[in-house]
């Protein structure tokens, strides 16, 4: 090569240090596209070198120019190594790789004596671009603007069945029989193909066609074989998402229709002397345990667990059959004032036994605690004992001899027992007892410990998850408790119905925890559920305020305006007090502390279990709408405290904080 130009139209100098430039005698350094124009008709240099800083748009236009016209000379075109190649390997990629062939144009370089740096690296181009196309799973077929083939890749052969001859500029319609590229449709799914050979083949893929100066200059066809396997299994996973939608549907219905069978009247209640607290963790939403809790309303409460054999559909069908007449024949005999577990129990029993099938077992236990002669009539049917805390700090095991229940035997038994020296009752399901700790051992043998230790529900379960990490069956239990007899401080108070005294009674609770030594992060969190507490005392106790009405007032501005005015020293409502008795008394011989703090209003109360029955259920299974949840103060101090009680009536509040030795 003996004759080179320099094409730079910013600079006037080019890279010799360049390998190319370093292989010609003679280089001239030509400014501007006429300049260059000129040259290349007068001297027919033997090539072009564009540098990297001065190819602009013009000189993309040039380069476009000479390996276009058929007129141009005959000159090899050159970019330095670091030149800007994405625009320019677009025009190379028009030009070549749709309109002409590219390896002929190529060939055309090489028999013309320009065997040159760039005809080179085009052709090492060209042959990644195959070994790439050829390393690929999917069928690739290029095609000029006549809808010739002039490139297929070894998988589109494989696919079809097909070699080069039969393939290479060949169009579509010659390699298929039917096939679905007919108009612009751009994507096909699973389209029925037929080649030439007659084989009948399920493709999809994309035809992408290639425009040039608003004409068709080429198209790439990608496809890869659908198997009916793969149909099939496509068609199985859209089935098990419908099926998964309709199972969450129906779930959700379970649970809605669960919750109206459960009859829960006195968790979260105080009757009498005892604080009743119940919780409920089936592994799934419909599992084979249930369970129900009446108030007689003369002093008698009735409680008992249903733990159907087995799991699934069928151990919840005969727990919601169970509870369902429970609860009804509890109802009916409420309402006539004639309730007798004896009979209920006879009822019951005959009703069961026709109704399970001949390998199916019933395990239940039934408890009515009477205040009135301070006793607990228990019928337990294979079910664990009840764990009975007595007041000298031993623990007993309540139990009676009835078998379980099944379809040709079911007698029962209801044994007596007086509660004036218990302390506290565990009634459970095995859920509890058999599930295994971290050491491989039932919680069984640590139970009676752990019970005996906890004041309340929430204290019993935090040493529970201790030792337990996962439970492999439904966890049931009613937790029963007194007051604490030996009372350490006390502390009763009442203040009038507006905000400025019960900011008073909220330091005066806090004084009181302070004197008793508790912890200033725990006085903190305690003194906010209080303020909670009093706060619903105050709104609607003193002021009658119901939910709604509240919510009505907050939406539109005016609530705090009405807590002002009905809370002035000369509103009627001014003068309703508030009560509060602050306790602390020992729970065992560790040390162990109760805090309790009773707040009374002079309301008419509310319906406690409308609220309660869901505080029952584990939280990580079932998530209450706090959008519909109309106890929200209530449901945030539950979580804040060890254990929240209220009245039979609802207008007395007993908040427990366990200090710990």
């Amino acid at each position: 090569m003996k004759k080179i130009l320099i094409y730079n139209s910013k600079f006037n100098f080019c890279d010799i240090s360049d390998p190319f430039c370093r292989m010609v005698a003679e280089y001239e350094q030509v400014f501007g596209a006429k300049n260059l124009l000129k040259k290349l008709e007068e001297d027919k240099p033997d090539a072009i070198v564009f540098d990297s800083e001065g190819t602009d748009d013009e000189c993309l236009k040039m380069i476009y120019g000479i390996l276009k016209s058929p007129d141009a000379p005959k000159t090899a075109v050159y970019l330095t190594s670091d030149s800007n190649l994405s625009r320019f390997a677009d025009i190379g990629i028009n030009t070549f790789f749709t309109k002409h062939s590219l390896p002929e144009g190529i060939k055309q370089l090489q028999n013309n004596g320009r065997d040159t740096k760039y005809a080179s690296l085009i052709h090492r181009a060209v042959d990644r671009l195959r070994d790439l196309a050829n390393c690929v799973e999917h069928g690739i077929m290029v095609m000029d603007a006549a809808g010739r083939i002039n490139f297929v890749n070894e998988a589109a052969k494989s696919i079809l069945d097909m070699d080069g001859t039969e393939l290479n500029h060949r169009t579509l319609d010659e390699v298929f029989t039917l096939h679905p590229y007919i108009g612009d449709a751009a994507r096909f799914d699973e389209q029925p193909h037929t080649t030439g050979k007659g084989r009948d083949l399920l493709l999809s893929g994309t035809l992408t066609k290639i425009h040039e100066d608003g004409e068709q200059s080429g198209s790439i066809l990608i496809f890869y074989p659908v198997s009916v396997r793969a149909i099939d299994r496509q068609k199985e996973l859209e089935l098990l998402q419908y099926q998964e939608r309709y199972h969450s549907t129906q779930q959700a219905a379970a649970f809605k229709k669960q919750m109206l069978v459960i009859k829960d009247e006195i968790s979260g209640t105080k009757g009498s002397r005892f604080f009743f607290e119940t919780y409920f963790k089936p592994l799934d939403i419909m599992s084979g345990d249930i369970y129900g809790n009446m108030n007689i309303k003369d002093g008698r409460y009735f409680l008992y667990i249903i733990d159907a054999m087995g799991k699934g559909l069928s151990a919840s069908v005969t727990a919601l059959q169970s509870s369902s007449f429970i609860n009804h024949a509890v109802e009916l005999s409420i309402i006539k004032n004639d309730f007798d577990m004896g009979k209920m129990l006879s009822s019951f029993l005959h009703y069961i036994r026709d109704r399970l099938m001949e390998d199916e077992a019933l395990c239940a236990v039934f408890a009515m605690i009477d205040t009135n002669t301070d006793t607990i009539s228990v019928s337990s049917f294979g079910m664990p004992p009840i764990l009975a805390k007595m007041k000298d700090g031993t623990i007993q095991k309540l139990r009676t001899p009835n078998m379980p229940i099944m379809r040709f035997m079911a007698v029962k038994e209801i044994t007596d027992f007086s509660l004036k020296e218990v302390d506290k009752l565990l009634i459970y399901s095995d859920g509890l007892s058999e599930s295994a700790t971290g050491d491989g051992s039932l919680f069984y043998d640590r139970l009676p410990a752990c019970f005996g230790r906890a004041a309340t529900k929430k204290h019993l379960l935090k040493m529970v998850n201790e030792y337990i990490t996962h439970n492999e069956d439904d966890i049931t239990f009613f937790f029963i408790s007194t007051e604490p007899e030996d009372i350490i401080a006390e502390d009763s108070f009442s203040v009038h119905s507006c905000a400025n005294d019960l900011s008073l009674a909220a330091e005066r609770i806090n004084s009181f925890m302070e004197a008793q030594g508790v912890d200033s992060v725990e006085i903190s969190t305690f003194e906010f559920a209080a303020g909670e507490m009093l706060m619903n005392a105050l709104e609607h106790g003193s002021l009658g305020l119901s939910f709604r009405q509240k919510q009505d007032m907050i939406r539109g501005g005016v609530y705090d305006e009405f807590i002002a005015e009905r809370t002035k020293e000369s509103s009627p409502d001014y003068g309703k007090a508030i009560h509060i008795r602050c306790r602390t008394a020992r729970t065992g011989t560790d040390g162990q502390k109760l805090l309790t703090v009773e707040i009374t209003d002079s309301g008419s109360g509310f319906n406690v279990s409308e609220i309660f029955k869901f505080s029952s259920f584990d939280g990580n299974l079932f998530k209450i709408d706090t959008k519909k949840y109309n106890g929200r103060g209530i449901f945030i101090t539950d979580n804040l405290v060890d254990g929240l009680y209220y009245s039979d009536k609802g207008n007395t509040v007993h908040i427990a904080k366990v200090i710990e030795g």
